[in-house]
């Protein structure tokens, strides 16, 4: 019998191309298809790369993998010609489970011509890498702004946290398309845990994970990769990042080409060949682009790089599947320019880097086509509390003979009347903790609490709704008032400026409106050095009470079901607090708007 070939000693980085067979080639004939490609690719005669060995194939279980090594030889781009050559070994390795295909190399270099030049498999769709791939506390997101050229706006950012996905300018971010991102992921690989780390570039069909610990865990992790593509094709298309700009796939009203940028992602990326990055440099900074607009999507261009006239550049887009691919054409070509026109079409051949913006709102970046037009996006963090028992219109309670509001707050009225106010019912709902009032002409809000066991600092606005009918209907100007303190006061979130803000009014009238696990206490005292003894990594809210907004009439407009004049006072609502709660998340803290239920 013959023995099976022992598992080679590699340890491949894990940041494989996803790719589908075409014409629905599976298996041995699908590894034997690419295979043959690839070798082609690298083994080019007279270039820089040359082909050491390709393994037989290696079968683990359903899954069959080839490992092809080869040498790239190249000149340091600061020595004279001639002078030095360095010799890189590289590593692919191409695995194959039915119909799908994971290629890793170790040249980055290499991946465009991958993507661009095999026609055995095609990468997976943009879809599908995003249902699959990208999930929740996106720790890295790199954005790509389809919006017309502007110096009050940049044309890409990049993105770092804990959870991006709540960073996200819900207004000004609309403009961008994510081009790659790195979350956590339910996905169960030799590492043991639940979750990983996986950065996913959609457009290229890429992901990059880490370095298995073995040859075995490398092919283990490579098939679970690809039996998750298999699950998300049978499932429904999930959108990650739904307040950005999405990818459209007609091109019939995309017209009226305004600009051409050369836009390489490679200067940003990290594993970018040194001599590329230089090339991509020059012809991103130095390139000039004189539009004329054609019919539809087409266009010409007149290209300039530095002080060289290239020549007039026609420029044909075409769709297939979601892919948008340039005809590019030389009209007129300037005998002096022919070495920077070969420059420009042998990158092109390679590379998605042309950029073109049209004045009907749509951007081809990246071999893909956006649509830039505003959406109207809901607020996410409405809470709707049960508030039976109080007077919804009454903000603050009925001073009592005698009394001073800060003594009213949560007293009852009469014998069996207690404190039915939105003030009361801030009293009797924040029972834990630290809790005073500071309402007054230069208060910090109507309420301050603090969470002794979580550390939470919230500072509560309350406002009285217009009636307490439960059929009311959404007022965007009952809350204008309320949010506009709201944000106004954010600065007071931060330690000190609250102690110090709480130490200046401890002589008001409000100043004995304060309470400890529901206990008053005679002054502040104990609340500041609460503060003050805050760890760093506190955390912060601020909340708006108003319940002008009933749930129902939070569903019925969501949902299509009121009348356009309500929907579009929503919509002006929703713009509103999402513009108060990117304040707020600039200061670190999350915004929550109460309405009733």
């Amino acid at each position: 019998m013959a023995r099976r070939p022992a598992p080679p000693a590699f340890r491949p980085y894990l940041a494989p191309i996803l790719l589908r067979s075409v014409g629905n080639v599976a298996g041995a004939r699908l590894l034997t298809a690419l295979v043959n490609e690839i070798v082609a690719l690298i083994d080019i005669a007279g270039g820089p790369r040359v082909l050491l060995q390709s393994s037989p194939p290696i079968v683990n279980g359903a899954l069959r993998t080839v490992a092809i090594e080869y040498q790239h030889r190249s000149e340091p781009a600061w020595a004279p010609p001639g002078t030095y050559t360095d010799l890189v070994h590289h590593l692919l390795v191409i695995s194959v489970k039915g119909t799908l295909a994971a290629i890793s190399t170790s040249e980055p270099a290499i991946r465009p011509r991958i993507n661009r030049k095999v026609v055995a498999a095609r990468p997976i769709s943009r879809a599908e890498i995003e249902s699959g791939f990208v999930g929740d506390e996106a720790k890295a997101l790199w954005l790509d702004g389809i919006h017309a050229r502007s110096d009050a706006k940049p044309d890409a950012k990049t993105l770092m946290g804990r959870a991006l996905e709540f960073a996200i300018d819900p207004l000004g971010d609309q403009t961008y398309a994510f081009k790659a991102v790195r979350s956590k992921v339910p996905l169960v690989l030799s590492s043991g845990a639940a979750s990983q780390v996986i950065g996913a570039s959609p457009d290229e069909g890429r992901l990059w994970l880490n370095r298995p610990g073995s040859w075995l865990d490398f092919a283990a992790d490579t098939e679970t990769l690809l039996d998750k593509v298999d699950a998300v094709a049978a499932g429904p298309a999930t959108v990650r990042f739904p307040a950005l700009a999405q990818a459209v796939t007609d091109l019939a009203t995309v017209s009226d080409a305004d600009a051409v940028a050369v836009v390489p992602p490679e200067l940003l990326a990290e594993d970018t060949d040194p001599i590329l990055k230089e090339r991509a440099a020059r012809w991103a900074y130095g390139a000039e682009f004189v539009i004329a607009p054609g019919a539809g999507p087409n266009l010409v261009a007149t290209v300039t790089l530095e002080t060289t006239l290239l020549g007039d550049l026609s420029i044909t887009p075409t769709l297939t599947g979601d892919k948008v691919a340039l005809d590019l054409v030389w009209i007129t070509q300037p005998a002096p320019a022919a070495a920077e026109r070969a420059d420009f079409d042998a990158l092109m051949a390679e590379y998605d880097w042309l950029k073109i913006y049209y004045g009907s709102g749509h951007t081809i970046s990246g071999g893909r086509c956006f649509r830039s037009a505003y959406t109207d996006q809901w607020f996410p963090d409405w809470k709707f509390k049960n508030l039976a028992g109080y007077n919804v219109t009454q903000e603050k309670p009925v001073v009592l003979p005698g009394q001073t509001l800060g003594g009213s707050i949560g007293t009852p009225k009469a014998p069996g009347q207690p404190d039915d106010s939105l003030f009361g019912y801030c009293h009797d709902i924040f029972d834990r903790g630290w809790l005073a009032s500071d309402d007054g002409s230069m208060e910090l809000a109507d309420f301050v609490h603090i969470d002794d066991d979580t550390d939470l600092v919230t500072l509560i606005h309350a406002k009285g709704a217009a009636s307490t009918a439960a059929a009311r209907e959404v007022s965007a100007s009952k809350y204008e008032v309320v949010t506009g303190q709201a944000v106004k006061n954010l600065r007071h979130l931060e330690r000190q400026s609250l102690a110090d803000v709480l130490d200046a009014g401890r002589h008001h009238l409000i100043a004995d409106a304060v309470w400890h696990d529901g206990v008053r206490q005679p002054d502040r005292t104990g609340l500041i050095a609460r503060v003050q003894a805050l760890p760093a990594n506190y955390r912060k809210r601020v909340v708006i009470l108003q319940p002008q907004l009933t749930e129902t009439e939070h569903d019925n407009c969501a949902n299509g079901l009121a009348t356009p004049t309500r929907t579009l006072k929503m919509k002006q609502l929703n713009t509103l607090l999402l513009a108060a709660r990117l304040s707020a998340n600039a200061v670190g803290a999350d915004l929550e708007v109460w309405g009733e239920e």
